[in-house]
């Protein structure tokens, strides 16, 4: 028997400095670990040293946090860095004849470090979802991701495990140009749109069909084109060669309550909609307006049922602070941000 096992490491509060960034990849991984007929493991660590204010046993801080979905009752705690610590954990490994590990979680250069060192010098196989773990410092990402890989580790991203074919590729000029988004598909049928009345937002009536002629998809590729890494970042969902989905991040910085980073463009082909390839240029987009000094992404939103809905569902909120210049430039827009 070479039963496998999906292990989240330490997705704890007291370890939420960048958890929000992959929370929701992770869920994704334990749902398509179920569906594999895996076990699910969560590991939480308990800080027993004298003084100590973080991972402290019996706390808050020291709960699994409450967005991690928990699919199985198969928590265990340990002390030390390394999850094989833990002789719960280890008794289960053997009772259940497990071999072959995924691993999730945090911190990337301590606990994940040493149980992926751990695991492999006892020969089991370990795959580190790379987009599924985490840092305090999110610099040292790249070079663990090397390091696990160097310690006989395969590392791949969740798309990978999952079977997803689409690729996922910063935009330059020589990836993307003024035909890119020939075949691309903008349409969206609208019956609802939110409108602020009388101080309150209401879902009104407004029915239509918006979509792009071959000439306004060729005159949005050619801006697109243009602004690309010149003050704009852009990253590309890519069926083939064919671009299905796309959002471009400012490098402008704007706000006087906070730091805040446009998301200028974000849009998904008709037909590769609901498949996770927003979120997953979503999630694109804060990295990359993370790196750009924002405490914030910045959206003026479409204000239809559906879009509010979309965006909603990636954790965005009404912007505290509105920029004006963009509110006048969309009347209809819904002005919402995202904490980075």
């Amino acid at each position: 028997m070479n039963r496998k096992a999906l292990v989240v490491i330490d997705i704890q509060n007291d370890i939420t400095k960048h958890c929000r960034d992959i929370i929701d990849r992770l869920n994704a991984a334990i749902e398509w670990a179920v569906e594999s007929g895996m076990e699910i493991v969560y590991i939480q660590h308990n800080n027993l040293s004298a003084g100590t204010r973080t991972f402290k046993p019996g706390t808050k801080g020291a709960e699994l946090v409450p967005e991690l979905k928990i699919v199985s009752d198969h928590i265990f705690i340990k002390t030390k860095a390394n999850a094989l610590t833990s002789e719960a954990f280890s008794e289960f490994i053997r009772s259940k004849e497990i071999r072959e590990f995924y691993i999730a979680g945090a911190d990337a250069t301590a606990c994940v470090k040493s149980t992926c060192f751990n695991m492999t010098k006892a020969g089991y196989a370990v795959h580190v979802i790379s987009d599924c773990v985490t840092s305090y410092d999110l610099k040292k990402i790249p070079e663990m991701l090397a390091y696990y890989t160097d310690k006989g580790c395969e590392v791949r991203d969740l798309a990978f495990y999952m079977g997803i074919r689409y690729q996922y590729r910063r935009l330059d000029n020589n990836n993307f140009t003024g035909h890119s988004l020939d075949d691309f598909v903008r349409r969206q049928t609208v019956t609802e749109c939110w409108r602020k009345i009388n101080n309150d937002w209401k879902l009104v009536p407004n029915a239509y069909e918006e979509n792009w002629s071959r000439a306004q998809c060729r005159e949005i590729a050619e801006e697109m084109a243009h602004h690309l890494n010149i003050d704009q970042t852009g990253f590309g969902a890519f069926d083939g060669e064919r671009i299905i989905g796309f959002a471009t991040v400012s490098h402008h910085i704007f706000g006087t309550a906070a730091k805040y980073a446009q998301l200028v463009c974000f849009q998904i082909s008709e037909e590769y909609r609901r498949q996770g390839i927003g979120r997953k240029l979503f999630s694109l987009a804060c990295e990359e307006a993370r790196r750009l000094g924002a405490d914030k992404l910045y959206i003026s939103a479409h204000s239809s049922k559906e879009s509010q809905a979309a965006y909603r569902a990636l954790g965005c909120s009404f912007a505290e602070e509105i920029n004006e210049e963009l509110a006048a430039a969309g009347p209809f827009d819904v002005q919402m941000e995202y904490r980075l």
